[in-house]
């Protein structure tokens, strides 16, 4: 069996990287939040605020408004209630375990995705595809070896698997609505009933904010909103198992910004992991990119003119046997 091609590796692999730097910037604002702020909160300001892009970047389509139709809105509707809750869970883990650890496990996603992308989404997984996604979660592992000698926390360690799942089965939903709905339209939507959700328990959850944090809730939205709509073009157009490797390089991001912004030097096991992380999203990229112009090559091949086709376009006779020109009389005669 053949595996599930991707037609545009390199422009899937350019929206996934995006999506992942954008959301690193997210996460960034979230836990400086999270020190005021509840999870609620902040998720409906994520929600809210990523509104705003995603309306401009559908006026300035040129289908405008006329994006919004949809034939599937239950389908959104079940891509929005999962999501959410996808993200509350996301957001709870990092209030409950330390960031490493929740991200580490939650880099089981990419490996829950690939193995739900074959019953539900029909897609075939081979060698090479597996094989990324192990070796880019063995890197993981060894860039947080330091923290799992700690006391577990179940608790924590369930919320961060239960954000790893809901956050596969949301993306498999995405996959499924990108076979017909466009990228901007699945983004509205989800943002638009998360919203709404959370602004529910708004009453509840709600703390005024500060200059300062109002702009990490801000920047929370904005980062959000488009790292969302890179994430979602990237699914629409590519395999499960192929875009969800790249996911791994979150963890990079997110090394650098504590380099940066809080001085916190990554030890030589982060350096290591982070060498394995991106080996396994480069050797499916070159994997793919290969597969692609052999792909490329063959339709020209197959659609190349034959000495056949040209004799048959040019209306001269054709030995039905060895589909060459019959000699002319006079050399036959000869």
């Amino acid at each position: 069996m053949v595996e599930t091609p991707v037609q545009h590796p390199f422009r899937i692999f350019i929206f996934a990287t995006m999506s992942v730097l954008f959301f690193s910037f997210m996460n960034l604002f979230v836990k400086l939040a999270a020190e005021d702020h509840a999870v609620v909160e902040i998720m409906f300001f994520r929600n809210a605020l990523a509104i705003l892009p995603v309306l401009m970047l559908i006026q300035a389509h040129k289908e405008g408004f006329g994006l919004l139709k949809t034939k599937r809105p239950l389908g959104h509707l079940l891509r929005g209630t999962v999501g959410t809750g996808s993200m509350g869970l996301v957001f709870l883990s990092y209030a409950m375990l330390p960031l490493a650890d929740a991200t580490a496990i939650q880099f089981a996603m990419p490996l829950m995705l690939t193995a739900l992308s074959v019953p539900l989404l029909g897609e075939y997984v081979g060698r090479w595809r597996w094989g990324a996604v192990i070796l880019g979660f063995v890197g993981v592992l060894v860039m947080v070896a330091p923290a799992t000698g700690a006391t577990p926390n179940w608790a924590g360690i369930g919320v961060a698997l239960a954000a790893a799942f809901t956050t596969a089965c949301t993306m498999t939903i995405v996959r499924r609505l990108g076979r017909t709905e466009h990228a901007l339209t699945i983004v509205f939507y989800f943002s638009l009933w998360g919203s709404i959700v959370c602004a529910l328990f708004l009453p509840w959850y709600w703390t005024p904010p500060s200059f300062e944090s109002f702009m990490y809730l801000v920047g929370t939205g904005i980062s959000g909103g488009i790292g969302q709509i890179f994430l979602t073009r990237a699914y629409a157009e590519g395999p499960a198992a192929y875009v969800s490797p790249f996911g791994y390089l979150m963890i990079v991001f997110s090394a650098l910004f504590g380099w940066a912004i809080w001085a916190e030097v990554p030890a030589w096991n982060v350096w290591a992991g982070t060498a394995i992380v991106i080996l396994s999203g480069l050797v499916i990229l070159w994997r793919e990119l290969r597969n692609h112009r052999r792909l490329a090559q063959d339709a020209l091949m197959e659609n190349a003119p034959t000495d056949v086709d040209v004799l048959e376009e040019t209306g001269q006779d054709i030995d039905p046997v060895t589909y060459t020109q019959p000699e002319p009389e006079n050399q036959k005669a000869a």
